[in-house]
C-alpha cells in the first residue's frame, strides 16, 4: 500500500527564514545526496542540523520523517511527522505519510484516525480515501472499504490499483461479478500487472467461467507470475 509523499524535497517553491536560508539549503542539498545514495544515518544527522538552524520550519521535520520511514524506523517517523504537524497543522503530506507509517506498524486504528483527519483537512485528497479503504479492509470492514474506494475513484478515476483494491474487497464479500468488473477496469488502465489477471482468473473460477479463468492465468504466467503455473497445471491442463 505504502506510497510516501516526497513533495518539496527538491526545494521547488521552497522558502525559509532569510537569516538561515543559505545554511539550511546547504544541509538539505547534502541530505538529499545522502538519501540518493541510501546513506540514511548521514541524512538523519544533516536534517537534524538543518532543524537546529530553523526549529520552526515544518518541511525540515517532514524530510527527517521521510528518512526515518525509508530506514523502517516507523516510531521515529511517526514522532517526527507529529512534530511537523505541530509546526503546520495543515501539512497534508505529513498526515498522509504518518498514517502510512501507522499502517505499516499495523496500528490500523491510529491510521484510520489520521487518514480521517487528513480528509477533514482536504476532502479532495483522494489517496487518503484509497488508503483508508485499505485500512478498513485490514480490519475486515469491507463495506466501509468499498465506500472509501468509491469516494476516491470519484475524484481520481484513473488509478488502476484503486480498482484492484476494490475488486479484492468485492471478492471478500463474495461479489465475484463486481470483482471481475473492477479487475477488468484495472487492466484497461494498466495491462501489464500479473496480479490483476491472476486475481481475475480466481474470480472467474468462482463464477464457473473456466475458459476465462484459464485465459487470465496464461496472461499472468506470461507476465512472470510463477504461482499462475500451478493453477494452470491444476485446472487448465488438457483433459480437465
Amino acid at each position: 500500500m505504502t506510497t510516501l509523499k516526497y513533495l518539496l524535497i527538491l526545494l521547488i517553491g521552497y522558502s525559509i527564514n532569510i537569516s538561515a536560508q543559505s545554511t539550511v539549503e546547504e544541509y538539505i542539498n547534502k541530505g538529499n545526496k545522502y538519501l540518493e545514495n541510501k546513506q540514511y544515518n548521514k541524512a538523519v544527522d544533516v536534517f537534524k542540523q538543518a532543524i537546529a538552524e530553523d526549529k520552526n520550519d515544518a518541511h525540515l521535520y517532514f524530510y527527517l520523517g521521510n528518512t526515518y520511514f525509508d530506514m523502517e524506523e516507523l516510531s521515529n517517523a511517526i514522532k517526527t511527522y507529529k512534530q511537523c504537524i505541530s509546526k503546520d497543522n495543515n501539512f497534508k503530506d505529513a498526515y498522509y505519510n504518518m498514517a502510512n507509517a501507522m499502517y505499516e506498524k499495523q496500528d490500523y486504528d491510529a491510521a484510520l484516525k489520521t487518514f480521517t483527519t487528513l480528509i477533514t483537512v482536504d476532502p479532495s485528497y483522494y489517496d487518503a480515501y484509497f488508503d483508508r479503504g485499505n485500512t478498513y479492509y485490514q480490519l475486515g470492514k469491507f463495506e466501509l472499504a468499498i465506500h472509501d474506494f468509491d469516494k476516491g475513484l470519484n475524484i481520481n478515476p484513473d488509478y488502476a490499483f484503486a480498482y484492484y483494491d476494490r475488486a479484492n474487497t468485492w471478492f471478500k464479500l463474495g461479489n465475484y461479478a463486481n470483482a471481475i468488473l473492477d479487475y477488468t477496469q484495472a487492466i484497461e488502465i494498466e495491462d501489464d500487472i500479473a496480479d490483476f489477471y491472476f486475481n481475475r482468473a480466481i474470480a472467474h473460477f468462482n463464477m464457473e467461467s473456466k475458459d476465462a479463468g484459464c485465459s487470465d492465468l496464461n496472461k499472468a504466467s506470461a507476465l512472470g507470475d510463477e504461482g499462475a503455473n500451478y493453477y494452470l497445471m491444476e485446472f487448465c491442463s488438457i483433459g480437465n
